[in-house]
């Protein structure tokens, strides 16, 4: 009786997984920009940034993230963007991703959105590591920095590069995000 019990649970969760998404889920696949679904996976993301910095100069920001998998029965298949905003100045115009022991695995390239400046890094990042972004600022800001993540692709749509006009038209969107303040010095200091 209770291995019946158990295989007709096992039915129904196997089921529920393969059930057509719940019309809240489905309207965020299609054209909304905010997704009622609960993200797939989670991102801390720590942010830092070389500071004092003169006007017009270089800053350098750090992002330490680390990233967590939520159970699910399916693999997870998402692009990963990082960016965010920058005080006025200069965005980079590339990301150094490294990994967790400070190996270099990519140069992300970056380019000016309407939200910021994102670099693409796709689909294929590790868990755990770091990003180096070299803007020039144009003086004291504040800059919020992190990852957009976009789901509910399939593995072949994965592996494809969406703009990013595309991905937030066509799949879920959720942003995790790290501030820093960065203070410029003047020459008399």
């Amino acid at each position: 009786m209770r291995h019946a019990l158990g295989i007709a649970a096992g039915l129904a969760l196997i089921a529920a997984a393969l059930s057509p998404l719940p019309q809240a889920q489905a309207s965020c696949v299609s054209a909304a920009r905010k997704c009622q679904a609960k993200p797939l996976i989670g991102i801390e993301v720590a942010a830092r940034a070389t500071s004092p910095a003169a006007s017009g100069g270089q800053v350098s920001y750090t992002l330490d993230y680390a990233m967590t998998l939520t159970p699910s029965f399916a693999p997870y298949w998402g692009t990963f963007w990082v960016g965010g905003r920058f005080p006025a100045g200069r965005g980079p115009s590339r990301a150094v991703l490294l990994d967790a022991t400070g190996k270099r695995v990519a140069v992300l390239r970056c380019r000016e959105h309407s939200d910021g400046v994102w670099c693409a890094a796709g689909s294929h990042i590790p868990h755990r590591g770091r990003v180096v972004l070299t803007a020039r600022t144009g003086g004291k800001g504040v800059t919020r920095l992190g990852f957009d993540s976009f789901e509910e692709l399939d593995r072949k749509e994965s592996e494809r590069r969406f703009s990013r006009r595309e991905a937030r038209a066509r799949f879920c969107n959720h942003r995790f995000t790290a501030t820093v303040t960065t203070v410029t010095t003047t020459p008399d200091s």
